[in-house]
């Protein structure tokens, strides 16, 4: 969308360049006209060269646009910009389209809304002055014409003000239009960089919480196994001279570590593809793996309902980062796992008689603080119970 969009000081530009050549045009359009041309025709005619080359500087100016320079130059930028239309007025050049979009620029050029609305009063007033001047002095060149041809009422005291009072009023209304359209651009443009930054961070912490999630994927599914696979290879290195028998016994246990290695990678990328998931079934699969372990008997009691993928995902990690936790630390004889739902929570209970730990000490580990941050993830809670010699409660509640 940024790529897209087109810079406000851009468009002004353009619109600059459109209203110069316009201008441009009309100015050379009367110079070229022949000498016998009309009385009626502007006074300023005598005075084209100033309107020309006033045009001609403000076209170089067009090319700048000091947004980024120090407050001081963006202000003599503006004065300058508008001191060389103003006098136009007076030689009976209105170019209040020029004046408008210096307005414009102003509101993007000067820090304070309060400067910008000094700027546009004061060169409403100067132009609606300069333009009475230079129709008092027209009245006073063609009164012998006014005074034939027209209403004996047509004075300057009748004119004058029924001329200054609409242009004032015009100048001003026109201004408060312009200065409120910037305000509304200059709102929207803030507004896009603030959503494009937003997205930004958005994304980069959708990066992280993607990185953080893989983490844990990977040490749920493979950290424990490549660790005790790099064990037995490392047994096998130091049997394999010795005790050649104990060593081939080392890395057939390898070989079924790597095995498993395969299979956890393979149902973990299952499982990020599929859009369903089976916690009870995987949970039960579960179980009897660690069943597989005959000094630890595990029962396991599920009432759970179909649940989302990522919730029952990373329920289904955390209850085997918890029972991989009490066969690596809590020399438990029994385990006990329960899943229900309690009002508006889904309860996970994991209950062991192990040897217990302290829960107030400080936990190196990352199992326990894997389990914490996927419970964050489900805006939930987790409630951890033990006592040394008494073993451990762990409670989970996920908002469902």
């Amino acid at each position: 969308m940024n790529n897209r969009a087109i810079s406000i000081p851009k468009v002004i530009r353009y619109v600059e360049w459109i209203i110069l050549a316009v201008i441009f045009f009309i100015v050379l359009f009367i110079i070229s006209l022949p000498i016998d041309a009309p009385k009626e025709l502007p006074q300023s005619l005598i005075h084209h060269n100033f309107v020309f080359v006033s045009l001609f500087i403000c076209v170089l100016l067009s090319f700048i646009f000091p947004i980024n320079r120090p407050l001081w130059q963006r202000k003599l930028y503006i004065f300058i910009e508008i001191i060389l239309i103003l006098p136009c007025h007076l030689m009976g050049w209105e170019l209040n389209l020029l004046l408008f979009l210096y307005i414009a620029k102003s509101c993007f050029l000067l820090n304070r809304w309060l400067d910008v609305i000094i700027t546009a009063i004061v060169t409403s007033f100067a132009a609606v002055f300069l333009s009475t001047l230079s129709f008092i002095y027209r009245f006073e060149a063609m009164k012998n014409y006014w005074i034939s041809h027209a209403d004996k009422f047509l004075t300057l005291e009748r004119m004058v003000p029924a001329n200054v009072v609409p242009s004032l009023g015009l100048y001003l209304i026109s201004c408060v239009f312009v200065i409120m359209f910037c305000y509304l651009a200059i709102a929207e443009q803030k507004s896009r960089k603030k959503a494009e930054k937003l997205a930004q961070e958005v994304e980069a912490l959708a990066s992280k919480l993607e990185r953080h999630r893989i983490a844990r994927d990977i040490h749920d599914s493979l950290g424990h196994t490549l660790t005790t696979l790099d064990v037995q290879l490392e047994l096998a290195n130091t049997l394999a001279k010795r005790q050649p028998e104990n060593a081939l016994q080392a890395l057939d246990t390898c070989k079924q570590l790597s095995s498993q290695c395969l299979v956890e990678v393979r149902r973990a990328v299952k499982t990020m593809r599929s859009t369903t998931f089976d916690l009870n079934e995987a949970l039960q699969t579960l179980v009897e793996q660690v069943r597989q372990n005959r000094s630890l008997n595990v029962s396991m009691e599920m009432k759970l309902p179909n649940l989302p993928l990522q919730t029952a995902h990373q329920l289904y990690c955390i209850a085997k980062e918890g029972l991989t936790n009490i066969q690596k630390h809590a020399d438990a004889s029994k385990v006990t796992l329960k899943g229900e739902t309690n009002f508006n929570n889904i309860v996970l209970e994991i209950i062991d008689n192990g040897k217990g730990f302290n829960p107030d000490a400080p936990h190196a580990g990352f199992g326990l603080k894997g389990m914490q941050e996927r419970v964050d993830v489900l805006a939930g809670e987790i409630i951890i119970n033990s006592q040394k010699t008494k073993g451990t409660y762990i409670q989970v509640f996920i908002p469902f």
